[in-house]
């Protein structure tokens, strides 16, 4: 416990205070246990969750996982529009709105109904559907689906809520991170749409290959948008997080390139010598 608390106060020497946004002090799962513990649970629960359904039939799960993908999706889609409208009137006060690279809103911190407590609320609850997101793997290993339970899924959702809370919510719920929660819910609108309607045995194998260019191609501006916090411009924010965002997206988006190119690029074919 001791050790979860010395992290804190070393990111915060590291970042420095001023980063820190008072609006999301004391806001529920914004200590740094909520998403240390939460994180540890889901990597050492899907073992043992396997574990105990090894020797047992699989459920089945097809109403929990269309509702579970139907509330991800309306969720998403309400994250991605109330995400605009709330950035559209957190840059309101400002001369002039970029796509990257926004200072937050300067309003007073206790003011409730002003835009940046309104787009830190919103980026707030990006941060906690992180959490409800890890329910894709236990519908997964519940129905014994544990091919997909692979190394890119459980690494994607592993080290997603962690960061958000880390470089969305904590240090700066407003301003530049505006984009990247866009982003990921309009993303995630796809997503979790292709995923209901598969589940209800309506195929749609066309759009899934571009659903995952769509998501590399996300990566790539995430990349893009923290190469031009560290080397174009001084973007309000701590370089330390801009590298955590490069890192992090490189990595990802590798990721999702091995997976798309396994998984649709056509193997030629062996000649008959062979």
């Amino acid at each position: 416990m001791a050790n979860i608390f010395e992290f804190d106060s070393t990111v915060e020497y590291l970042i420095g205070p001023s980063y820190e946004d008072l609006r999301v002090k004391g806001w529920p799962l914004m200590d740094i246990r909520y998403p240390v513990f939460i994180t540890a649970a889901y990597l050492l629960g899907i073992p043992l969750l396997m574990r105990m359904m090894r020797d047992r039939e699989p459920f089945q799960l097809k109403g929990v996982a269309a509702v579970h993908n139907a509330v991800l999706f309306f969720l998403s889609l309400y994250m991605a529009v109330e995400t605009l409208r709330q950035a559209y009137r957190n840059f309101g006060w400002s001369e002039r709105f970029t796509l990257w690279c926004n200072p937050n809103d300067p309003s007073p911190f206790s003011d409730r109904s002003g835009s940046a407590y309104g787009l830190a609320r919103i980026l707030w609850i990006h941060y906690v559907s992180k959490a409800y997101e890890f329910g894709d793997t236990v519908i997964m290993i519940l129905k014994k689906n544990n091919r997909q339970v692979s190394f890119l899924h459980v690494y994607h959702h592993a080290t997603t809520f962690f960061p958000v809370w880390f470089l969305v919510v904590k240090y700066g719920p407003g301003g530049e991170a505006y984009y990247c929660c866009f982003l990921n819910s309009f993303i995630h609108v796809l997503m979790y749409g292709y995923y209901f309607f598969a589940g209800m045995g309506i195929k749609l194998s066309i759009i899934k290959r571009h659903i995952t260019q769509a998501q590399m191609l996300q990566f790539l501006t995430f990349i893009g948008q923290s190469c031009y916090g560290l080397f174009v411009r001084d973007c309000y924010r701590p370089r330390l997080s801009y590298w955590l965002l490069l890192v992090q997206c490189v990595i990802f988006f590798a990721l999702f390139t091995h997976f798309y190119l396994t998984n649709y690029t056509k193997k030629p074919k062996r000649s008959k010598a062979e």
